[in-house]
């Protein structure tokens, strides 16, 4: 009798499959491909626990839904499967949803194989060649191996393994209550992004801020949101490295404060607006710059000055990479010059309908540096003039959107 060869043992160590399933799956996948995103990955939740716990942690590692109905409905089901509930009809192996991957794990194979015990070191594949992969659906699959995973097992897994979670311009009210559930759920998410979704509120944040593990925020767009919340963003979040409250008009001096002092890892903060511009000043922007390791700061629209500017350039010098204060109408020379004698590494400067800078001579000298300028049209005609008459040659470019 033939004695079965042996698999190597890279095919039983949970570190190495992970590495290699994470090339089945493209970096940047564009819009078109996005269907077909995880479809080199199904097969492998066939094969054993193991390979089905490493390819599931991948599949379900970032979600993302847009205001589509399609989208929203998955959602919906996103937030009933982390409750326990995962008795959804099993998709094609075109599906982009990780719900794809959980119907073929969870669904009740027709019949059993061979292999209808499967310990996490047996290591047996379906019989099909490669080549056909893409066209078997699961059912086939099934037929193939009888794949035993117990639900709790499951519903640990998927819960540990969602690390990041993006909204895109859902406005239902509906949003709210599945969300808040996930976000008690979800117990290592350290990346949300909830974009323009007019409902998301305070209530609906706190379920995420409860594990302490957020390292990236944004709530861009989220008008609800106010003091009370980034105030429990400051208690809860001291891992806290990026936030976003752009169009935030509620969020004042008050929290961002309490940001400074209680999330010194900070490198991103945006604060811009068009309305409320009082209410972000030097009191907590100087917090900012003193107390964290901001980066990058957008300040557009808010009531920031010169002053402001040069403690920021005075504590952050060489950590400043990226700066905003495009509307900022007390913005004038001084805060160019703080730039150009302590910020060595400023890549971006915005400065767009800052009517009161004018010394062209000090934005070359940044030109020079290679900095990145974005200027409105009175600005840019301004300092072409300036370099005309004074027979310089400036590239001015301005950083990509």
């Amino acid at each position: 009798m033939q004695q079965q060869q042996q698999a190597h043992l890279a095919l039983y160590l949970p570190e190495i499959l992970s590495h290699i399933f994470s090339f089945l799956v493209p970096n940047h996948p564009l819009e078109d491909v996005k269907k077909k995103l995880y479809t080199n990955l199904f097969p492998c939740l066939l094969v054993n626990r193991i390979w089905n716990k490493n390819a599931s942690r991948i599949i379900w590692k970032n979600a993302y839904f847009d205001d589509k109905q399609y989208e929203f409905n998955s959602f919906l089901k996103l937030a009933t499967t982390l409750q326990g509930d995962i008795t959804f009809p099993t998709p094609s192996l075109s599906s982009s949803s990780a719900f794809a991957s959980l119907a073929i794990a969870d669904a009740s194979p027709k019949r059993s194989c061979s292999t209808s015990t499967i310990s996490s070191y047996d290591i047996d594949t379906p019989e099909c060649e490669p080549e056909t992969f893409d066209k078997i659906d699961s059912d086939h699959l099934f037929n193939k191996l009888d794949l035993a995973v117990p639900q709790s097992a499951r519903l640990t897994n998927y819960r540990h393994s969602l690390r990041s979670l993006t909204i895109r311009k859902i406005k239902l009210n509906s949003l709210n209550e599945p969300l808040a559930k996930i976000g008690e759920l979800a117990v290592h998410l350290v990346h949300l992004d909830i974009y323009i979704c007019d409902h998301f509120n305070r209530q609906t944040l706190q379920p995420f801020l409860k594990h302490h593990n957020l390292i990236y925020l944004s709530l861009a767009g989220c008008h609800l949101i106010s003091d009370d919340s980034v105030l429990q963003v400051a208690q809860n979040c001291p891992q806290l490295e990026h936030l976003d409250l752009r169009a935030c008009g509620q969020v004042s001096d008050i929290s961002i404060s309490a940001i400074a002092m209680h999330c010194p890892r900070l490198r991103h903060l945006n604060v811009g607006r068009i309305r409320d511009r009082e209410k972000i000043t030097i009191r907590s922007i100087g917090l900012i710059a003193k107390h964290t390791n901001a980066s990058v700061l957008g300040l557009a629209g808010c009531e920031v000055d010169d002053t402001c500017m040069e403690a920021l350039a005075h504590y952050r010098g060489p950590g400043l990479e990226r700066v905003s204060v495009n509307s900022c109408l007390k913005i004038s020379n001084p805060t160019i010059y703080a730039f150009i004698r302590h910020c060595p590494n400023l890549s971006v400067f915005e400065m767009k309908e800052c009517a009161l800078i004018d010394d062209w001579e000090a934005v070359a000298e940044l030109v020079q540096r290679k900095v990145l300028l974005t200027l409105c049209d009175v600005q840019n005609k301004a300092c072409l003039e300036w370099a005309r008459i004074n027979g310089r040659n400036l590239d001015l470019k301005a950083p990509l959107k």
